[in-house]
């Protein structure tokens, strides 16, 4: 690709891409203009099968060029990566040693724990456990992906390794808590109680349930614990986005969460996008939202 080609110029069967290529409403057309400029940005540093996958898998590869230019806009020096078979994108950093990061993007799942769509016009509680599934089946797969990419020696044992999770194909998974729902998926954080003074009825103090697993539909229990648990300290960090190619910020990398892994064997340091949302736990869970 080119700085004059397009990334829409092959013939898809992905419904989102065939839209979006053939600009059947505004909407459309604004997202061929922004997802083109993304690529214009993004297409030398990634793998060619990822255009080539764009109008089969288009929100999948989409997640990939979007996560690039963002990076590129936070300043950060990209490499292209070793090809398909490895991670998606590598970034060098300042001491010249690499980063890692795979992209994967949440599915609504199939059966029982399922995330189904909202009905127009119907009331209903946001399906937080079965977002979280899903969330966790995404963090599940690419956590198992690093086991094979270090036992072919694609990432080596003192290179940070970052999962890069993107939600926008859940229902209902932009809407959020105090706490991002990524961050209360990793760790044991439930949902917020508020204690009341008996005399005023006023709010004296907040907390949190603890929420150690999810129960799916068959009974078997998933845990929400993986940021705590030493199995999976060669997970240095998240990042995490509900984005797609119609909801996005201005400043693209803006859409970003980072959540740093406590028990991180390589860890990134604290500012290492300095760009959107920043969780990490020293004591307690603390947050930063970079201007």
């Amino acid at each position: 690709m080119t700085e004059t080609d397009s990334i829409f110029k092959r013939n898809g069967t992905d419904e989102i891409y065939c839209a979006i290529k053939d600009e059947i409403n505004l909407r459309c057309q604004e997202a061929k203009i922004f997802v083109e400029g993304l690529g214009k940005k993004a297409h030398k540093y990634l793998d060619p099968d990822v255009l080539k996958e764009l109008p089969i898998q288009f929100h999948q590869r989409f997640w990939e060029i979007y996560l690039a230019a963002s990076l590129l806009e936070a300043g950060l020096d990209i490499q292209h990566s070793n090809g398909r078979d490895g991670p998606d994108i590598c970034i060098k950093s300042n001491d010249g040693s690499q980063v890692w990061i795979e992209a994967v993007t949440a599915s609504p799942g199939e059966g029982s724990d399922a995330v189904q769509k909202a009905e127009i016009g119907a009331v209903r509680s946001v399906p937080d456990n079965q977002i979280k599934l899903r969330l966790l089946n995404a963090f599940s797969e690419k956590s198992r992906k690093y086991k094979r990419y270090k036992e072919k020696n694609w990432v080596a044992l003192k290179e940070p390794y970052v999962i890069a999770i993107n939600a926008a194909q859940v229902p209902s998974a932009i809407l959020e808590l105090e706490i991002p729902r990524i961050v209360r998926s990793l760790l044991p954080f439930g949902f917020q109680v508020l204690h009341l003074s008996k005399e005023t009825l006023e709010v004296i103090e907040t907390s949190y349930e603890y929420q150690g697993e999810i129960i799916k539909a068959s009974g078997t229990a998933i845990e929400t614990t993986s940021f705590l648990n030493p199995e999976y300290s060669g997970i240095s960090a998240v990042i995490y986005s509900c984005v797609d190619a119609f909801n996005y910020s201005t400043e693209i990398s803006k859409s970003l969460l980072l959540f740093h892994n406590p028990l991180a064997t390589n860890p990134l340091p604290l500012g290492f996008l300095k760009k959107g949302y920043e969780y990490w736990v020293d004591g307690s869970l603390k947050n930063k939202i970079w201007d």
